[in-house]
């Protein structure tokens, strides 16, 4: 399948537009940039199995110019990571994976109940449907797991959906009393001291409705929206404020 830049932004803004239509917060700040903003990057999560996982999702990006640029790894919450740049100058892209396989067994169990993903389709359109939640979890399951790892919870509930979007800004800690004056609630701290290549910070995760399998709903933390500031040219990430910034998604 032959890709173009024009493809790639199009899968980039029909993905933006299902997550901001179910994170006010992100149209809260495209409100407040004049109605447009600079996309410093998008983020998936994963779960690391055969025919899944970063190896999967970097297909994908690849299909449209992305390459990988930088691996991570999170042995505390069982997380690695990569990033992918553009040549053409589009938005990285985040990719994580949990692995289940350093979990207890229990969870490895639980963990199961999240469906195999299937191929990735090859036109625009469809493949931004790709990027969907799995069948309702049963809400018995998702509570036990997220004892163990929020990270997992969060798959059961929402999959492939886009995780989060961020604003590239040019003086975060502006940023984050604007969108804490807007009503905005906030990340406390700002990741990364004044003068580092990357500082970031995030708002609460937006809470969706999660229909419950068997019936019912309960809310969910689903996405939060990032806001980044990078000097010096620096493209990657540090491995610390990632960490520190997937534990937005928990709850309470």
């Amino acid at each position: 399948m032959t890709t173009s830049a024009s493809d790639a932004s199009r899968l980039l803004d029909l993905l933006w537009e299902r997550y901001a239509s179910e994170v006010p917060y992100a149209r809260t700040f495209v409100a407040l940039s004049g109605g447009r903003f600079r996309n410093d990057h998008v983020a998936f999560r994963t779960l690391a199995r055969p025919e899944g996982g970063i190896a999967l999702f970097s297909r994908v990006f690849e299909r449209f110019g992305w390459r990988p640029a930088g691996t991570y790894t999170f042995p505390d919450a069982h997380l690695s990571a990569i990033y992918l740049s553009h040549p053409e100058g589009l938005p990285r892209v985040f990719l994580s994976e949990l692995k289940s396989e350093e979990l207890s067994p229990r969870a490895r169990e639980l963990l199961a109940a999240l469906p195999v993903d299937p191929p990735p389709p090859e036109g625009v359109e469809a493949l931004a449907a790709w990027f969907t939640a799995p069948p309702p979890p049963d809400e018995a399951v998702l509570l036990e797991l997220e004892k163990e790892t929020q990270y997992g919870a969060w798959l059961l509930a929402f999959g492939r959906k886009v995780n989060h979007f961020t604003g590239a800004v040019d003086d975060v800690e502006a940023w984050q009393r604007s969108m804490r004056e807007a009503g905005v609630p906030m990340k406390t701290d700002i990741e990364g001291a004044p003068g580092t290549s990357l500082r970031q910070t995030a708002t609460h995760a937006a809470p969706l409705p999660l229909t419950l399998r068997g019936g019912g709903t309960r809310a969910w933390p689903y996405a939060y929206f990032e806001i980044a500031q990078r000097s010096g040219g620096f493209d990657g990430f540090l491995g610390p404020q990632a960490r520190a910034l997937f534990d937005m998604t928990k709850r309470g």
